[in-house]
């Protein structure tokens, strides 16, 4: 009896399992995989009309054959690809010949901020999605870094300067062994904080550290949210994000003395801003208690501040570590070290009043630096794909007669194409100077011209790092001179060499890069003798 009971036991239990593997199958076959238009490409052999499990493993597991797929036999072909990304999305990217026509479209019909919203799922982090869709913030930003520029940049280099100093240490004797990616984002994030929060707070550690959390905290649950179905996001959304939640408030405790000082200077001062501090958070406030009001608590604004430190401390600090780590590691056979070295103390030399130094017209001769930036963002930016949009409208077609969803993510596949030997001889060659040989070579071309080479670092062309038209990342103008400052005060002051390692220098995750943690390095302070 006991026997027959156990095998009716064992019977019922695979009934149980049978009907929950023939229900996953079925969700999987109608909702995952199921057939799509004739006129969109699978990223699949040939007559297939469904996505593979493996084609949706690969996203996770190698994204980089799965993209350099979609950019040799989609994007380069002039083909659109459907793609399997995060969780049960799937993405269309678009050849890059469809880059003017996407550009030429109107938000209105396709959205950037649309799709980062997406992409990001801020309601479940932050609480809200006018976090990213109500732009203001930016439209700040905006202003700041374009016509205030040389108002904001001065304090800046000071700050470089001094966290360049207490981070790597002023010992001319001794070498010291350093985290390469934690000193470097230490730098980054201190001078971008003297940019955004001001002094009262750039220098303070622990609002630092929790800068850095609260950022890492909203990418982390981007992907765990992402990942879950739709219908689902709503409750487990919430749960996977209670941590970031008590972060929020750590950093609400910081910046509360600093928004209560610079709103009592605002009501003040009401319309007159000419005694304003010139951090970005001044700014922000300043707008927000004439147009935003609703928004002045400081809850919101501790959510708006890790909106703002994202875009400038997050990618500028990676980008950051890869040039310091690639400029060192192509010295032996570029001179790397010793050409910016000497660009670093012309660029000083040329300009008698340091007051005036970092001015556009004087950065704009840093062709060395600016060509070994450029050289970094090519090989190792953190998003792999570019200029993502979401369709608002029903009845849209490309410009070769694509319809597209609305409410589907176009893209452009970025990386494969940043390293295709056809258009970068060596490609995955970090070349410091190679964007030089191509101004000199546009020079010698055509004589005269007064453009911006399109070579340059800010420079939209050739290169998917800043986007395109006049969405294009308005933050460029802020990483380039602040790339520049770093390099030409860390390597005029500084002898580094990289610790040998077996470990690859980034890795992919997902279809990002990030530079891997625990590289190290050893630093030593020039003598003045040397640095002179």
């Amino acid at each position: 009896m006991a026997l027959l009971d156990l095998a009716k036991l064992k019977q019922s239990d695979v009934i149980i399992f049978s009907i929950v593997v023939t229900l996953i199958c079925l969700v999987y076959w109608f909702y995952l995989a199921r057939q799509f238009p004739s006129e969109l490409s699978v990223s699949e052999k040939p007559d297939d009309r469904h996505f593979s499990i493996k084609s949706r493993l690969a996203f996770y597991f190698d994204c980089s054959s799965l993209y350099g797929d979609v950019w040799r036999n989609f994007s380069k072909m002039g083909l659109p690809v459907l793609v399997p990304t995060l969780g049960t999305r799937r993405d269309i990217f678009l050849p890059h010949s469809s880059i003017p026509w996407a550009m030429s479209q109107p938000t209105s019909v396709l959205g950037m901020w649309e799709a980062f919203n997406e992409m990001f799922q801020l309601s479940h982090s932050l609480g809200h999605e006018k976090y990213m869709l109500d732009t203001w913030t930016v439209d700040v930003s905006r202003r700041a870094l374009t016509q205030d520029l040389e108002q904001v940049i001065d304090p800046v280099w000071e700050e470089i300067q001094l966290a360049v100093d207490e981070y790597f240490g002023l010992d001319t004797e001794a070498w010291s062994t350093l985290d390469l990616l934690e000193t470097i984002r230490n730098v980054i994030n201190r001078a971008s904080g003297r940019f955004v929060v001001g002094l009262s707070l750039c220098r303070n550690k622990e609002y630092l550290a929790t800068a850095i959390k609260s950022i890492d905290s909203v990418v982390t649950n981007a992907g765990v949210t992402g990942f879950m179905p739709a219908c689902l996001r709503p409750i487990l959304g919430h749960l996977a994000c209670w941590e970031t939640r008590s972060i929020l408030a750590e950093l609400e405790s910081f910046i509360k003395p600093m928004i209560e000082n610079h709103l009592a200077h605002i009501t003040t001062n009401p319309d007159d801003d000419s005694n304003d501090s010139f951090d970005l958070q001044q700014r922000m406030l300043r707008y927000a208690a004439k147009n935003r009001s609703s928004e002045l608590r400081t809850d919101e604004l501790a959510r708006r501040l890790v909106m703002t430190n994202l875009g400038f401390v997050y990618q500028g600090s990676f980008a950051a570590a890869n040039m310091v780590r690639n400029i060192v590691k192509s010295d032996v056979k570029y001179g790397t070290i010793a050409v910016l070295r000497d660009e670093a103390k012309q660029f000083i030399a040329a300009e008698p009043d340091p007051s005036r130094l970092w001015r556009r017209p004087n950065v704009d001769r840093m062709v060395f630096a600016d060509s070994a930036a450029r050289e970094s963002l090519r090989l190792n930016t953190v998003p792999t794909r570019a200029l993502v949009r979401q369709v608002m409208v029903d009845g849209l077609k490309t410009d070769t007669g694509l319809p597209l969803p609305k409410g589907a993510l176009i893209s452009f596949v970025s990386q494969p194409m940043h390293t295709d030997p056809d258009l970068f001889p060596d490609p995955n060659t970090f070349d410091p100077f190679r964007f030089v040989r191509l101004r000199e070579a546009d020079d010698a071309n055509i004589s005269g011209a007064s453009n911006p080479s399109p070579h340059s670092f800010l420079s939209t062309s050739n290169l998917l790092i800043f986007g395109r038209g006049r969405k294009s990342c308005p933050g460029r103008y802020f990483v380039d001179f602040q790339l520049k400052m770093l390099v030409s005060y860390l390597f005029t002051n500084y002898e580094i060499k990289l610790v040998e390692t077996t470990q690859p220098f980034n890795k992919w995750m997902l279809e990002f890069i990030f530079p891997s943690k625990g590289i190290k390095m050893v630093v030593k302070r020039r003598v003045k003798a040397d640095s002179d």
